[in-house]
């Protein structure tokens, strides 16, 4: 069994094996337009055949499961990092429960490991499914559903104008989603995924409106009604704004469907948005709190010396990592941070250990999801002594972040 580059003749198999494990109801036969894939997609086959078999020599019968990637940078504690995000994890019935994908999600973080990718991030269909493999929650998000009259009370009055954007429009729509999403695990868009992905849909495409103050494009929100003439929602995928003011016009345009739609619902805001907050009768909202993607660390000393820390952080001390599936991850480290920068040394296995840590949790710790004294309570970080407690938190500080990728 062998992990490779999927050759462009095996595509139709792969999209067979995509269309079962996402559509069931379709059948294996089912077959349908795709949306276009972006740039930095990178599709993946796990193969019966020899590690040295050549491209030409692949049969797509030998094809067990797939996967790909997106080949994403996203922002790491300020600063840009790899961040590929697993997407398209799926095999045909007759090939489930035999380790297959296991050990391909081995082959996929070897790959990234040895082309320099320390961090990984994916979309799970099951939580507890991947956090056996070593991922953990990113961050959480609110999906707020809500009358279009009740937005009267966040809108604000008329002044600007909405346009109708398409994918032309990519490159002022970027700028405005480089202003606003300034937060940790926010990705670098390209030009594809924009067209690709914001202003494409699986069934039918979505419908974008941005908010214009003298020509300068402030915020849009991407959206899509369903229903019929006895009850509508309107969707809202992505409503993405440069200040405050953007963000309330927004809302006047959402408020100004209420003559069409019964609800609207927000399907991924930020959790600390808290829009609830501001009605002027919260309880005719209803806000569900979601998981959200997951994070893993490829390989921990890459990671832990690639990202920068408080410039006050003072960390010496020896780190047991756990990962049951990468061994070249597992410890005790030898861990030192000053200035801002970390120095990462396998010791020996005899090294007493200041703290020990499961792979995932310390992945929520590097992005700033979970903090110290938090983890310290599960069986997921155990610390020595209150001096190591305060080490590690002194490094591995809480971030404000939010993955909002579909992938």
């Amino acid at each position: 069994m062998h992990l490779r580059p999927l050759p462009e003749e095996h595509r139709e198999t792969y999209r067979e094996f995509l269309n079962y494990a996402f559509r069931p109801e379709n059948g294996p036969d089912w077959s349908n337009e795709r949306l276009p894939d972006p740039e930095n997609h990178r599709p993946r086959g796990f193969y019966d055949a020899p590690p040295d078999a050549a491209v030409e020599d692949l049969d797509a019968a030998d094809l067990r499961t797939v996967c790909a990637f997106y080949d994403f940078t996203a922002r790491v504690r300020g600063e840009w990092h790899p961040l590929p995000g697993i997407s398209a994890v799926a095999s045909p019935p007759e090939a489930r429960r035999q380790g297959h994908v296991a050990a391909m999600l081995d082959g996929l973080l070897a790959e990234f490991r040895d082309t320099g990718r320390y961090l990984s991030a994916l979309w799970p269909f099951e939580y507890a499914f991947y956090r056996r493999f070593g991922w953990a929650t990113a961050n959480n998000y609110a999906k707020t559903t809500v009358p279009p009259d009740e937005l009267g009370a966040v809108a604000a009055g008329p002044a600007g104008e909405f346009v109708r954007l398409d994918a032309d429009d990519w490159e002022r729509v970027k700028d405005v989603y480089a202003a606003a999403a300034t937060e940790d695990l926010a990705v670098d868009r390209s030009e594809g995924w924009i067209r690709h992905r914001l202003f494409r849909g699986w069934e039918d495409d979505p419908f974008v409106y941005g908010w214009e103050r003298d020509g300068d494009l402030r915020g849009y929100v991407v959206y899509d009604v369903t229903g019929d003439w006895e009850s509508r929602t309107l969707s809202v995928g992505e409503l993405v704004a440069v200040d405050a003011e953007a963000r309330a016009q927004l809302f006047r345009f959402l408020r100004d469907h209420d003559s069409q739609v019964d609800e609207v619902v927000l399907s991924s805001e930020r959790e600390s948005t808290r829009l609830i907050d501001d009605l002027t009768d919260p309880r005719a909202a209803t806000v569900e709190l979601k998981p959200g993607p997951m994070v893993r660390i490829v390989d921990v000393p890459a990671a832990l010396e690639a990202v920068t820390f408080p410039v006050d952080a003072a960390c010496d001390l020896f780190l047991a990592v756990e990962d049951g599936r990468c061994d070249w991850n597992n410890g005790p480290f030898s861990l030192v941070v000053t200035d801002g920068e970390a120095s990462v040394e396998s010791v020996g296995r005899d090294a007493d250990p200041d703290a020990t840590v499961e792979i995932g949790a310390l992945s929520q710790l590097l992005v700033g999801a979970r903090a110290v004294e938090a983890l310290a309570r599960t069986d997921r970080l155990s610390v020595a002594d209150a001096e190591a407690a305060d080490a590690l938190a002194s490094v591995f500080t809480e971030r404000d972040r939010y993955l909002r990728e579909g992938f």
